[in-house]
């Protein structure tokens, strides 16, 4: 085997390394891209407006009569026969209601004459306040005659079992219904 001299190997690297340099010399300058155009002058930002902006005072006066407004929309839902009119109020306008001035909602239910509008109303009410407040709930449903009790009772009894039934079995005895409770537990294990 022939060995390679420490010459010849310095010799060979300078070769390629200029080799590298001038096929590199050969290349077309980089192309510089032009600069951005500069952004538009600006528009004058206090231009008149022709709508009406509202004061401080009118603002004031609009959230005043916002809950008044939405339990009028709720009532009208209510009577209405548009399914969708209806859900739409009972899901947005109903749990804020509840949150806010539930009293509101108590006073619309004890307003509506016996039929399905108030049967419906009171459902609801017991669905959203039972989420929100059970304690405030049931001190209601105390309030509401006998048969009226019982059908809410087991709307909030349905509603509160998956998630506790210890809750639900204490809120079914505070309404004398500790028998519904007995029925969801058998109910379960079949």
């Amino acid at each position: 085997m022939r060995s390679i001299s420490f010459a010849n190997l310095a010799i060979a690297t300078l070769l390629s390394l200029g080799a590298t340099f001038c096929s590199d010399a050969g290349e077309k300058p980089r192309r510089h891209y032009p600069k951005a155009t500069p952004p538009p002058p600006p528009s004058p930002i206090y231009t008149e407006s022709s709508e009406h902006v509202q004061s401080e005072e009118e603002i004031s006066r609009m959230a005043a009569n916002h809950h008044a407004r939405l339990a009028d929309e709720l009532e009208g839902a209510l009577h209405s026969k548009d399914s969708r009119r209806r859900e739409a109020a009972f899901v947005f306008i109903l749990p804020e209601l509840v949150q806010v001035d539930a009293q509101r909602v108590v006073e619309m239910v004890a307003r509506q004459p016996r039929g399905e509008p108030r049967d419906t109303l009171r459902t609801e009410l017991t669905r959203a306040w039972v989420s929100r407040d059970p304690a405030a709930a049931m001190k209601w449903m105390k309030t509401l005659p006998h048969q009226e009790r019982r059908a809410n009772g087991a709307v909030a009894v349905d509603l509160m079992f998956p998630q506790s039934p210890a809750k639900a079995a204490a809120l079914a005895d505070d309404l004398g219904m500790a028998s519904l409770v007995r029925e969801r537990r058998g109910a379960g294990r079949d």
